[in-house]
C-alpha cells in the first residue's frame, strides 16, 4: 500500500520523539563496531573542544568525552536529549536540545562529528557550510550517513523497489537480520532486535526517511571542503566523510 504523507504526519514520523527509547535500545543491542573503530581512528589522543551534531542518546558523545576536555552534544529531539542526560551523563559533556544551525561559534571546535543526521536536514549544502564555519583552524569534521543507491541498482532490484512498498521490504529485512542474529548474537538478543525494529512507530520513522544522493554529497563537498575524503562504511549505502580544516 502506498502511504501518502500529510505534512504533519511526515514531520511526526521524521521526529525521534516517539522512538527515543527504542533508538537507544537498538543501538545497544545492534551496535556497529565498524563505525566505532573508524571513529576511534580519527579522534586525536587528546583535544580541547568537540561537538556532536545530532547526538541522539549520547553514544558517540561519551566516546569523544574520553579524548576531549569538553563535548557539546546537541539534538533536535527533546526526548533523545533526556535519555542521553539520564543514561550517559559525563562532567565534560553538555547536552542541549537545539537545531544544527542554532549552534554558534565560528572556529570554536577542534572536532565536529555527526552521525545519521544530515539526511534529515532540508539543505545539505547549508548544513555542511555551517559545519565548516564551526571548525577551528586545523580542526576535523567527521560525518557518517547513508545515501540513496536507487539509481545504481540493477534493473531487477529497481523494479522490485517500485512494485513492493518500503514498509514490507523493511519488515523482510528485519526477518533476514533475525536469522543472522540468531547465530551471531543469540536467540534472546536477536528476538529483541527484531521486535524493536518492526514496531509501528519505528517503521513509520524508517519509511519517512529521505536520503540524499552520492552525487549531491560529492557536489557539495567539492564546492565546500577541498581535500575531503569519503570512506565506505557498512555496505554500499554507508559513507564516512572526513575533512581537515586548513
Amino acid at each position: 500500500m502506498l502511504v501518502r504523507w500529510t505534512a504533519t504526519a511526515w514531520a511526526e514520523a521524521q521526529s525521534f520523539d516517539r522512538v527515543a527509547a527504542d533508538y537507544d535500545r537498538l543501538g545497544e543491542l545492534n551496535d556497529n563496531p565498524l563505525i566505532g573503530r573508524w571513529l576511534a581512528s580519527l579522534l586525536p589522543a587528546v583535544g580541547g573542544r568537540a561537538l556532536d551534531l545530532g547526538c541522539g542518546t549520547g553514544r558517540h558523545a561519551v566516546r569523544m568525552a574520553e579524548r576531549f576536555g569538553q563535548v557539546d552534544a546537541v539534538d533536535l529531539s527533546g526526548p533523545m536529549i533526556e535519555v542521553a542526560r539520564a543514561r550517559r551523563p559525563r562532567p565534560n559533556i553538555s547536552y542541549r536540545q537545539a537545531n544544527l544551525h542554532d549552534v554558534r561559534g565560528a572556529g570554536h571546535y577542534d572536532f565536529v562529528f555527526s552521525a545519521l543526521t544530515l539526511h534529515h536536514v532540508p539543505d545539505l549544502h547549508a548544513a555542511l557550510s555551517h559545519i565548516k564555519t564551526l571548525l577551528a583552524p586545523g580542526g576535523r569534521a567527521v560525518v557518517v550517513d547513508m545515501y540513496d543507491i536507487g539509481p545504481d541498482l540493477r534493473w531487477p532490484r529497481r523494479l522490485a523497489q517500485r512494485l513492493v512498498p518500503l514498509r514490507p521490504r523493511l519488515h523482510a529485512l528485519a526477518v533476514q537480520q533475525l536469522a543472522t542474529n540468531l547465530v551471531r548474537r543469540g536467540p534472546g538478543t536477536a528476538w529483541r532486535i527484531y521486535r524493536l525494529s518492526t514496531r509501528r512507530e519505528w517503521l513509520d520513522h524508517r519509511v519517512s526517511d529521505v536520503f540524499f544522493s552520492r552525487e549531491e554529497l560529492v557536489r557539495c563537498c567539492d564546492e565546500l571542503l577541498p581535500g575531503y575524503r569519503l570512506d565506505i562504511l557498512g555496505g554500499p549505502r554507508g559513507l564516512g566523510l572526513v575533512w581537515n580544516a586548513a
